[in-house]
């Protein structure tokens, strides 16, 4: 249903503009938000938890669910009814009245939509005792951290901190010694994620009016407000990464920076791709003492070398990833007002994963120069390696053009797969609940 929904309002807003802005306008338009449930039976468990309910109450709330469900799925296919017999009139308004015609019942359904949630809430609320009502805004952050973060469409915009400090475990004793820097960073965050919605549910309908006007300057004007409040949430995270790997301490500390750097910035920072195989070295017993120093020695330059183009990374995705998701807005705004401009960096991550599989070549292959016959033999996937490398140096073979598509900046650096020393494919993140200060008690 949904589908056929949002497919109907996405088809007549990209008739009704210019093609190479159809999939920036209409995606921030709120589409996907008008024609998805706010309510759904996994939420059951954070009002059970954050509200204290009492065993007699979750009956009533599963009840009260599934009403709001029943109402929802009713009034859902009503305005799909209503669009499949508006189909002549939106076909007779042609290109550029279609989304006109079309708005009007999805605008219906919008506010319709709104006062069931409205209502459902409210249902709820009578339930509850005055303790529990005291309890409600952890219920609403929790709720807003659960359904706003994964609208994130920049990195480090839907990274929860409290989510990665779960995933690797952080000590309780860490956790209640960090605890004023975690909840500064919910209430930091929960701001953040307000601002934002109020930037979208202000900004929304007039991207829907601009869709409908063929207006792509006003447009753009919305998208970079919306996209402004976006990097004031991902700001967020990158602030209380550091304040929170320094809250945890020196042990705890570096574990959850490299973790929340990486679910951040899983383009720029990825699985250390060396460490299995220095470790597998290290392991070779009759490695010698100079040969010892050496290897430590070049690990350590490694090490160096690619926190330096981390940082670099990070800060061009940084840079990129907002200047995109305005781009094809701005450049259709120009053209409509003759203002001659220019695209953004076509492959601006190119020389970064270029040096930086250089990196990882090098420091492997100098540590592997160190080791005499017997000592190479010992390496796990040695042999692997070996054919892998008569591949990689040969001109126009396959792994060649595989590392130019790896090199590609579509958005998502695609791996390779291991190269049985100790590469790896960044480690995808985990699901965690719970979400530290403002857990259930």
């Amino acid at each position: 249903m949904k589908r056929f929904l949002l497919a109907a309002a996405v088809a007549a807003a990209s008739f009704t503009i210019t093609p190479s802005v159809h999939a920036q306008l209409p995606r921030e338009a709120g589409f996907n938000e008008i024609f998805s449930t706010d309510f759904m039976p996994k939420d059951m468990s954070l009002f059970v938890d954050f509200l204290e309910l009492e065993d007699w109450q979750k009956p009533v709330l599963e009840a009260l669910l599934s009403d709001y469900q029943a109402e929802y799925r009713a009034g859902e296919q009503g305005l799909r009814d209503k669009l499949t017999a508006m189909k002549d009139q939106i076909a007779g308004a042609g290109e550029n009245g279609a989304l006109t015609v079309l708005m009007k019942p999805i605008e219906d359904w919008k506010a319709e939509k709104e006062a069931m949630k409205q209502r459902f809430l409210d249902d709820v609320k009578g339930q509850l005792s005055d303790a529990q009502l005291e309890r409600w805004p952890r219920l609403e952050r929790a709720l807003r951290r659960e359904k706003q973060l994964p609208q994130g469409r920049l990195s480090g915009e839907k990274t929860d901190l409290i989510i990665v400090m779960r995933q690797i475990d952080v000590p309780l004793d860490n956790r209640l010694e960090a605890k004023d820097a975690i909840a500064a960073y919910e209430t930091a965050l929960d701001v953040a994620l307000m601002e934002r919605m109020k930037q979208q549910e202000a900004s929304q309908p007039r991207i829907r009016k601009a869709l409908t006007d063929n207006d792509p300057a006003s447009g753009l004007a919305e998208l970079e407000r919306i996209v402004a409040a976006r990097i004031a949430v991902r700001n967020v995270t990158d602030a209380h990464i550091d304040a929170l790997a320094t809250a945890f301490g020196a042990e705890w500390g570096p574990k959850f920076r490299e973790r929340a750097m990486r679910d951040a910035y899983p383009l720029a920072c990825r699985t250390p791709p060396l460490d299995p195989f220095f470790e597998n070295v290290l392991a070779i017993e009759d490695l010698s003492a100079e040969q010892l120093a050496q290897i430590n020695d070049i690990r350590s330059r490694f090490n160096d070398s690619m926190n330096t183009l981390q940082g670099e990374f990070v800060a061009k995705v940084r840079q990129v990833e907002p200047e995109r998701e305005t781009e094809r807005v701005r450049l259709a705004a120009d053209s409509a007002r003759n203002v001659q401009t220019s695209k953004g960096e076509q492959e601006p991550y190119r020389d970064l994963i270029t040096e930086r599989d250089r990196l990882i070549e090098d420091a492997r292959n100098r540590v592997i120069a160190l080791l005499n016959d017997e000592q190479k033999a010992k390496i796990p996937g040695i042999d692997k390696y070996r054919e892998k490398e008569e591949e990689r140096v040969k001109p126009g073979s396959d792994a060649a053009k595989k590392r130019e598509i790896l090199r590609s900046d579509d958005g998502a650096l695609r791996s390779n797969g291991g190269d049985g020393l100790g590469t790896q494919n960044p480690n995808q993140r985990g699901k965690a609940g719970g979400d530290g200060t403002d857990a259930p008690r």
